[in-house]
């Protein structure tokens, strides 16, 4: 979700790797739709946010040429900029509604403001017993996956450039498990949990470099990485990686989502072969994922409203929150990126 995917040595993009984005983003569609579709909403919650660190570390490159510094102004552009324009758009646009309008123009929203700087859902995860504000409350809860999807480029980029960059990655690991079991605190722009993004980052990188794209194809290593899937997320349970939730095992979370991205790219694989014109309807929508990410909860609050007004039943309303702002934001995204 990394605004547009990277591009491999072929200068194309990576069908398969986009259908990976294009499932991930209708996954969060659906939960926050709030459609409860048994195996399709609890398997799903176990990649659709693992899947993009995945891809990123799959399309991840450490070039000598160019400096850290440079790497990090470059994802910042990525990243950082949609977070803050977006970020100030929803605040503009609820301070005018919730205030001025309501003949409060003095009240700035500073919680919000707040929520805005800090980046997380809430303070604390979902194991905290007292009060626990959301802070992303502008319609904005999705925006925490852009500062961590940073945060985690950061830090991998930095320990990527050292022979020791396993041992950093494992000690960054060992910290963000330490931290979670000793606290319930969420620190600000996921940095209790960006050493665990990175290993999933790592795992993409280590896909591509090792070349093993092509066991993907192989039936018994789909088994195993079904298996190995299936089962871990049953002993896992649900997760939310946004509240700091990662189910009963942190190792059992990055195992579920290590092999669920693995599968959901072996399906794009396979489909790539078999149906090219639906993996290339694909790879336009892989580009716009970000731009979903931002404003389909925004674009929610109006379909809400249009659908209550002739009473549309709830299954109808939840077709329309999911296909709706799919297809509307990603041709807004489209319209604007080919029009610059």
């Amino acid at each position: 979700m990394d605004g547009s995917l990277e591009k491999d040595e072929t200068k194309k993009r990576l069908g398969w790797l986009d259908f990976g984005k294009v499932m991930g983003i209708l996954v969060v569609l659906l939960v926050h739709a709030e459609c409860a579709m048994g195996p399709v909403t609890f398997y799903g919650g176990m990649f659709y946010m693992p899947v993009f660190f995945v891809a990123a570390g799959y399309t991840f490159r450490c070039r000598e040429t160019e400096s850290f510094a440079g790497f990090l102004k470059k994802k910042a552009g990525r990243l950082l900029a949609p977070y803050a324009g977006t970020s100030a758009f929803l605040w503009l646009f609820f301070w005018v509604k919730d205030c001025v309008l309501g003949g409060n123009p003095g009240d700035l929203k500073l919680f919000s403001i707040f929520g805005i700087f800090y980046s997380r859902n809430q303070m604390y995860n979902m194991a905290y017993a007292g009060e626990n504000p959301v802070l992303l409350n502008l319609l904005n809860a999705p925006l925490w996956f852009l500062t961590a999807m940073f945060l985690t480029y950061a830090w991998y980029g930095l320990i990527s450039r050292s022979r020791w960059k396993y041992a950093f990655l494992a000690s960054g690991a060992v910290f963000a498990v330490l931290w979670h079991y000793s606290t319930k605190l969420l620190l600000p722009w996921s940095l209790d949990a960006v050493p665990l993004f990175a290993c999933f980052m790592a795992s993409g990188e280590i896909l591509r470099e090792k070349k093993q794209e092509k066991l993907l194809g192989e039936l018994w290593v789909l088994g195993l990485l079904l298996v190995v899937f299936l089962v871990s997320s049953q002993l896992n349970g649900s997760m939310n990686l946004s509240s700091g939730n990662y189910g009963h095992s942190v190792l059992l979370c990055l195992t579920s989502g290590i092999t669920g991205s693995l599968l959901v790219f072996a399906a794009g694989m396979w489909l790539q072969k078999k149906y090219p014109p639906f993996i290339r309807l694909c790879s336009l929508a892989g580009r716009e994922t970000l731009t979903v990410l931002c404003f389909h909860m925004f674009l929610f609050m109006f379909i809400r409203a249009g659908a209550s007004l002739p009473g549309l039943p709830l299954w109808l309303t939840q077709a329309m929150l999911v296909v709706g702002s799919m297809a509307l934001l990603t041709g807004a995204g489209w319209a604007v990126h080919n029009r610059s």
